[in-house]
């Protein structure tokens, strides 16, 4: 990007600070827009979010129930109009974002760039990949996608937003365990309600907090399931299905936890423990790919999947907590919105 300032035209699908899963991509928008001397954002659907004067955001209609034919109808008009008036567009997480606007882009001569992070690798992910300039991720090692159009750029936590310090050790408490995502098999939230039981049963006192709702249709059962074995392993008093809480919330449930637990397979960079990180939680993590990120800690940090002996081991065996806090502060640190914002703007 040199010093030329752009005007940068942004697709992703929600804009809503209150939203549990996209709300921090408001903060990315924000920095963009620090960056450029315009942006324009098409988004699927639209909540509330404080933007600066330089942002136009343009809603789909998702979240008023506009048909899906409409909404597509109104992507290409609105691509049609926008792309010849941008430097460049940036499409965050779909791949379909980025085939839709490929054929203005190709026209057009503007530079195109996909935001992905996830574990698959579908048909259109790489078609995509042939066809953008760039696909940007947190790390090139989360993805099943082999690529040289790949960058990683690290994954764009907005640290002083979480920022907590005042935060101190825990003493003559119980240890405040916290574990974040939708209530979905693939979170493995029984692999930590299994693990409080066996913490119980060796006298170790904390809380286990679990922040997060039901999505799909398969996820109302899961999270039935979870109730029930809390129920059955007698847990009530320790371990808590908290439910939704919106992503402006977020910064109170880190300051209320010491730990926060993710039991995923190993995939992508797990954004909620860097967010936590950045609070100074210890993060405890059986997503492999984190391993490099963790340092020095990894090896009292990262536990076997679906493994509840060896996370309550984990648990158990933490022993100098501040200094691990002070540790992840620092390594959460490298990993800010400006950075990800910055590295990304110099491919477009």
């Amino acid at each position: 990007m040199g010093n030329q300032m752009k005007n940068l035209l942004i697709i992703c699908q929600k804009v809503d600070e209150g939203d549990d899963l996209l709300g921090f991509f408001a903060s990315w928008i924000r920095e963009f827009a620090a960056h450029t001397t315009r942006v324009t954002v098409i988004a699927l659907g639209v909540g509330a979010a404080d933007m600066p004067a330089n942002v136009q955001v343009h809603s789909l209609g998702k979240e008023r129930g506009v048909p899906r034919w409409k909404r597509w109808w109104d992507f290409v008009r609105l691509l049609r109009r926008e792309v010849p008036r941008h430097d460049a567009v940036f499409c965050h997480m779909s791949p379909v974002f980025a085939l839709a606007a490929w054929p203005f882009t190709a026209v057009w001569r503007k530079r195109l760039v996909l935001w992905y992070l996830h574990r698959s690798t579908t048909w259109r992910l790489r078609l995509a990949a042939r066809l953008v300039d760039r696909i940007v991720t947190a790390d090139a090692r989360s993805l099943t996608l082999q690529s040289r159009a790949i960058l990683s750029v690290g994954h764009g936590i907005d640290v002083r937003r979480f920022a907590y310090p005042e935060r101190t050790p825990p003493s003559g408490r119980p240890l405040r365990i916290l574990s974040v995502g939708r209530l979905s098999p693939i979170k493995g939230f029984e692999t930590l309600i299994r693990a409080a039981a066996r913490l119980a049963n060796d006298d170790i006192d904390c809380e286990v907090r679990i922040v997060g709702k039901a999505v799909m249709a398969g996820d109302y059962a899961y999270a039935r399931e979870l109730s029930a074995r809390v129920a059955r392993l007698g847990l009530q008093e320790r371990v808590h299905l908290f439910g939704f809480v919106p992503y402006r919330d977020m910064p109170t449930q880190y300051r209320w936890a010491d730990i926060v637990v993710g039991c995923t397979p190993p995939g992508g960079i797990d954004k909620v423990l860097l967010e936590a990180m950045a609070a100074g939680c210890v993060p405890l993590t059986s997503n492999t790919v984190m391993a490099h990120q963790l340092g020095e800690d990894a090896g009292a940090t990262v536990f076997a999947w679906r493994d509840a002996d060896e996370l309550a081991a984990k648990v158990a065996g933490i022993a100098d907590i501040g200094g691990m806090s002070e540790r992840m502060v620092a390594r959460a640190g490298m990993q800010t919105v400006e950075t990800v914002v910055r590295a990304i703007l110099s491919v477009l």
